[in-house]
């Protein structure tokens, strides 16, 4: 029998983003260029980018970049300018012979005012980035001057030239540079997308009964002194169905579980739950249900085994109303969302209200 806590502990550990972390290019070289060249941060327009080769990255793909983090060799001199961070994938690994030419169409993704004194320089993303593999480009540009000074960063010389710097002072300047520098990506794993924070389900443990249309009407299971989890219901006549005039059976109400926002339920199929008897009633990660018949009161919950196996437990608490084996005329039915607007019909979290030709109403949330 499949261990459903096992599985919950699966799901949930896969809807929640994994931080992480890649430092590459990490060396005892250094640069006063690259990343950035805190000289021409008085000049705006100063430019440096550098492509860090697909292979160096593998870890990191199918991922989504968070921050990007450069390390000085020492402390951080210059100070007071903008700095924008760019990113874009390209084709080659290197900048090409003959005269430097910068990349054109970099997706801005961060800006930073450096901090004189710091030991590293830091860009957090605007957004998160999807790295969906392939050869990175990083570029840094000065978007507003401030305060120039010499400043080293660490990283590694390299056999190719991956890297460009561009300035304008006096002159203009263009040069491809030998050099990487070394750079730390703080970025989320791979998952499934988080529960929406609006899902009243996300969180504990509930009951989803199917009404006689098919909606599901939940009902929240709180913890009893056993560790169990547990609510009752009244499976009334008029919202769960009636009594076969021909052969007076009564209609099994499916239901099934929802825990931390993980369904939970039969097998398969529809199955009738066994009164008392829990562990004749496991539960799966499955689309199946339980059932019981209507007209009844029950107790019922999640009973957990020796091994932390969930079950369905019911027990029958005696007839619903004598009054409801009557079937009452329905004069309307209204549907309403939880701030009480009217609706044409139930969609999603919906409170329905049912109006009978004597006169009496009946209200109950279902979710459809």
């Amino acid at each position: 029998m499949k261990k459903i806590f096992t599985l919950i502990a699966a799901v949930m550990m896969a809807l929640a983003a994994q931080a992480a972390t890649l430092t590459v290019c990490e060396g005892t070289d250094y640069s006063s260029y690259i990343p950035v060249d805190g000289l021409y941060v008085d000049s705006e327009g100063t430019l440096d980018q550098m492509i860090y080769p697909a292979d160096m990255l593998a870890d990191m793909q199918g991922t989504k970049i968070t921050s990007i983090k450069f390390h000085a060799d020492g402390i951080i001199n210059f100070s007071g300018c903008t700095l924008q961070l760019s990113l874009m994938i390209v084709d080659e690994t290197e900048f090409g012979d003959g005269n430097a030419v910068a990349y054109t169409g970099a997706t801005a993704v961060a800006t930073v005012v450096p901090e004189k004194g710091a030991t590293e320089l830091e860009f957090v993303l605007d957004e998160p980035y999807e790295y969906t593999g392939g050869n990175l480009l990083i570029e840094t540009l000065v978007t507003e001057v401030g305060d120039y000074a010499s400043t080293y960063f660490l990283g590694v010389k390299t056999s190719n030239y991956p890297s460009f710097h561009h300035y304008y002072w006096w002159w203009e300047v263009n040069e491809r540079i030998a050099f990487l520098p070394m750079v730390t990506f703080d970025y989320d794993e791979a998952g499934e997308e988080p529960v929406d924070p609006e899902d009243p389900y996300a969180v504990g443990y509930w009951l989803m009964m199917i009404d006689a249309n098919g909606n599901a009407i939940p009902y929240q299971l709180l913890p009893g002194d056993n560790g169990d989890y547990t609510t009752t219901v009244a499976l009334n006549y008029n919202v769960f169905g009636t009594v076969d005039p021909q052969t007076q059976e009564r209609p099994l109400v499916p239901f099934y579980f929802i825990v931390n926002g993980v369904r939970v339920g039969a097998e398969q199929g529809l199955v009738e739950a066994n009164l008392g008897q829990a562990l004749e009633n496991p539960l799966f990660g499955a689309e199946g249900c339980y059932g019981v018949p209507v007209g009844y009161n029950y107790n019922i919950g999640i009973a957990f085994g020796p091994e932390g196996d969930m079950y369905a437990y019911v027990a029958q608490a005696g007839y619903t109303s004598v009054d409801e084996l009557s079937a009452k005329s329905v004069a309307g039915v209204r549907y309403y969302n939880l701030a009480g607007q009217e609706m044409q019909q139930a969609n999603g979290l919906t409170i329905v209200v049912t109006t009978y030709t004597d006169g009496t109403t009946s209200a109950v949330k279902v979710v459809k």
